[in-house]
C-alpha cells in the first residue's frame, strides 16, 4: 500500500503542480494580452499623433506658400500702381493730341472738299481743264483720296476708341490695386460688374463669351474695392471650370430689400461632396500652389462684412452659379 500511497502523493504534487502552471500561464497570458492591448494602444496613439503632425506641417508648408504668393501679390499691388500712374501721363497727352489730330483732319478735309468743289468750277479751256485743275485731279485719284479720307477718319477713331479703354484700364487697375483705399462709397452694382469685367478682359476673353443680362438697380453704400475683388474671384473661378470654350452670364435683380448678382458658368460643375465645403479656407480642389482655397472663403466674407450671403447652385457636367445677396439699406457697420 505505501507504493499506491507515494504514487497518488506523487500525481496529486503533478496535479497541483499542472494546475499551477496552468494558473501561471493564464496569469501571463492575460499579463501579456493587457501589456500587447497597451502597446497597441499606444502605438495607435503615436500613428495618430504622427498622422496629425505630418498633417500640420503639411499645412505649415500651404501656409507658408500663401503667405510668400499674398507677399508676391501686395508687392505686384505696389507694382501695378506705380505702372498704372507712369501710364497714365503719357497716355493724357496722347489722348490729347489724338483729339487734336482728329479735329485737325477733319478741317483739313473739309478744305480739300472746298477746293475741290473751286476746281471744279475753273473754267474750261474748250474741251479741257486748266493745267492746275487736270494735276490735282490726277493726284487725287492717284493717291485715291477718297479712300484715304474714310480710311484715316476710321483709323483715327479706332485709336481714340483704343486709348479711352486703355485709360479705363489704368484707372481700374489703379484703383483696385490701392492697398489703403478702404472707403464706403454709394456704388452702382452694374457698373462695378463693368469694371470687374474690364479687369479680367485678358483671362476672359478666349475661353468664354460674356452675356450681361442687367436689371434695373438701386444704388448701394458698400467697399467697391472688396467687391470687385470677390467678382474677380468668382469670374476667374468660372473661367478655371470651363475646358474649352463656355459662357459666363451674369445677371442682376432685386427682391424684396436685397440686391442679387448672379455668376453662372456653363463649366464642369461642383461635385455634390465638395458643394458644402467650397467655401471653407483653404478648401480646394486643384493641384497647383495656386490654388489656395482662399478665393471663395474671401468672397463669402466679403459678402458678409456688406451683411449679405452668397450661395451657390452646381450639377456636374452643366456648369455653376454663385449668387450674391447684398442689402440695399445697409451696411456692416466696423468692416
Amino acid at each position: 500500500m505505501s507504493e499506491l500511497d507515494d504514487l497518488k502523493k506523487s500525481l496529486s504534487r503533478e496535479a497541483k503542480a499542472r494546475q499551477a502552471a496552468e494558473d501561471r500561464t493564464e496569469e501571463l497570458t492575460a499579463e501579456l494580452y493587457e501589456t500587447s492591448a497597451a502597446l497597441q494602444y499606444r502605438t495607435q496613439i503615436v500613428a495618430e499623433k504622427s498622422a496629425g503632425l505630418r498633417q500640420a506641417n503639411e499645412e505649415l508648408e500651404q501656409l507658408q506658400l500663401r503667405l510668400m504668393h499674398s507677399e508676391k501679390m501686395a508687392k505686384i499691388g505696389l507694382l501695378v500702381t506705380g505702372v498704372a500712374e507712369e501710364i497714365a501721363n503719357p497716355l493724357g497727352f496722347i489722348a490729347a493730341n489724338m483729339n487734336s489730330l482728329y479735329t485737325y483732319f477733319n478741317d483739313m478735309s473739309g478744305l480739300i472738299e472746298q477746293q475741290k468743289e473751286a476746281l471744279g468750277a475753273t473754267p474750261r479751256l474748250g474741251y479741257f481743264k486748266t493745267s492746275q485743275a487736270r494735276k490735282v485731279g490726277k493726284l487725287m485719284k492717284r493717291i485715291d483720296f477718297d479712300f484715304i479720307k474714310t480710311d484715316i477718319n476710321k483709323l483715327l477713331e479706332d485709336s481714340l476708341g483704343g486709348i479711352s479703354r486703355v485709360q479705363t484700364l489704368v484707372e481700374d487697375l489703379t484703383e483696385f490695386s490701392s492697398t489703403d483705399r478702404r472707403e464706403i462709397t454709394e456704388e452702382d452694382i452694374n457698373n462695378l460688374l463693368d469694371r470687374t469685367l474690364n479687369l479680367a478682359s485678358n483671362e476672359l476673353h478666349y475661353k468664354a463669351d460674356i452675356v450681361k443680362q442687367y436689371g434695373t438697380l438701386p444704388k448701394i453704400l458698400c467697399d467697391s474695392s472688396l467687391l470687385v475683388q470677390a467678382f474677380l474671384n468668382l469670374l476667374f473661378n468660372a473661367v478655371e471650370a470651363i475646358q474649352s470654350k463656355g459662357t459666363i452670364t451674369l445677371r442682376t435683380g432685386t427682391h424684396s430689400s436685397m440686391i442679387w448678382v448672379d455668376i453662372a458658368d456653363t463649366g464642369e460643375g461642383i461635385a455634390d461632396e465638395n458643394l458644402g465645403k467650397i467655401f471653407n479656407p483653404f478648401f480646394s480642389t486643384k493641384t497647383s500652389v495656386t490654388g489656395s482655397g482662399l478665393g471663395l472663403h474671401q468672397v463669402k466674407t466679403v459678402v458678409e462684412a456688406h451683411s449679405g450671403r452668397t450661395t451657390v447652385m452646381s450639377r456636374q457636367g452643366k456648369g455653376t452659379t454663385f449668387r450674391l445677396m447684398l442689402p440695399v439699406d445697409r451696411y456692416a457697420e466696423g468692416q
